[in-house]
């Protein structure tokens, strides 16, 4: 009997840090997935405000109005997933 109860306890326990972690990881991936969002939407912007390239500012904008609504998206899924701000113990 011992021996099931102490089972028990250490899958539960084992499991708890785990689902910490899986969350931990998440905000992690989604915050790295915003820097580059963050990134290749600062070059496009460059692109388009030198303007020398007619092509490149038309691509660079159709790039940037993409990432924009991804950068939305992504931030959304964010809050959802609770990584906004300080959470209490």
């Amino acid at each position: 009997m011992k021996g099931w109860r102490a089972a028990c306890w250490s899958l539960i326990l084992l499991g708890i840090p785990a689902a910490g972690r899986a969350e931990f990881d998440q905000c992690r991936l989604i915050d790295q997935v915003l820097n580059r969002l963050g990134n290749a939407m600062a070059i496009n912007r460059l692109i388009i405000a030198e303007g020398k390239d007619s092509t490149a500012v038309a691509a660079a904008s159709d790039a940037l109005a993409e990432q924009n609504e991804s950068y939305r998206h992504t931030k959304r899924q964010r809050a959802k997933a609770g990584c906004d701000g300080w959470q209490r113990d």
